[in-house]
């Protein structure tokens, strides 16, 4: 996908975020204001069932309670959900600009053991790690694109993405990255330290009392809450604004026309 057509995209991806955050602010408060203004009585119902050890009242007012309790409960999972997508979207565009622009280098650099080897019409490439290492070294290291900060983000969203895209919401991640991540993009969510014991792990999947260790790793979800998505979304725009400056930058310091420098931004790749 072609680079401004990324930048777009995730400019307009702002705007849903915004609206979504907004709609979750709105809905959760009246939820949450409708639930406290009965609270207090299923509290006495809830303590005088218990005293006259009134079972099935108790029950029954449990599935009362529930009718209030369940559309916060619903509205966590939605953004859950909702957080999982977006994240997958934002990493999908990311994606496929890295793999363009190293087929537009490819291309005008008129590297025909590239263009075979990645871009033939047997291929699919899609690896944006290799694309990145190539990119490197096409441009004799002035677009080194894992150096940049948003790299180390954009490892640990794929790691997220290649599981939660395929259902699972559960990923493993040391507690060192976790902390690092969300101190830039507020999202994951700790669930549990992963029992490492080479006796127990396999009956015991998680640890009772986690160490909170560095290095510990730990079974991980990403939030309920949708605030972090704006920060997401920055950080991809800032990262597909100083590629596209880089280039920009690497194209006029070669001679390359300016037809081909932001023809580069603009064009679909051909890539079948």
């Amino acid at each position: 996908m072609r680079m401004n057509h990324v930048r777009s995209e995730i400019n307009n991806l702002a705007g849903v975020v915004k609206k979504l955050v907004e709609n979750y602010d709105v809905d959760f408060m009246e939820y949450d204001e409708r639930y406290r203004s009965v609270e207090s009585s299923f509290v006495n119902r809830k303590n005088s069932a218990q005293a006259n050890q009134d079972f099935d009242l108790m029950y029954g007012i449990n599935k009362e309670e529930r009718e209030f309790t369940d559309p916060q409960k619903n509205l966590k999972s939605l953004a859950q959900f909702q957080n999982e997508l977006m994240l997958v979207k934002h990493v999908a565009l990311i994606e496929s600009m890295i793999v363009n622009l190293f087929w537009c280098l490819t291309k005008m650099l008129q590297h025909s053991k590239y263009e075979m080897e990645y871009f033939s019409e047997e291929m699919n490439f899609s690896d944006s790690f290799e694309a990145a290492s190539k990119i490197n070294e096409l441009t004799n290291g002035m677009m080194r694109l894992k150096k940049y900060k948003f790299w180390y983000l954009y490892e640990t969203m794929k790691t997220i993405r290649n599981v939660v895209a395929h259902g699972d919401p559960l990923f493993v991640m040391t507690h060192r990255r976790v902390e690092k991540f969300n101190s830039k993009i507020d999202l994951i969510q700790l669930s549990s330290e992963k029992n490492e014991c080479v006796y127990t792990k396999s009956m015991y999947p998680s640890k009772i009392h986690p160490t909170y260790d560095s290095k510990s790793k730990w079974y991980c979800c990403l939030k309920s809450d949708l605030r972090g998505l704006v920060q997401l979304n920055e950080m991809c725009l800032e990262f597909v604004e100083d590629v596209r400056s880089s280039y920009i930058s690497y194209g006029g310091s070669n001679d390359m026309s300016t037809h081909e420098i932001y023809g580069c931004l603009s064009i679909h790749s051909q890539r079948r």
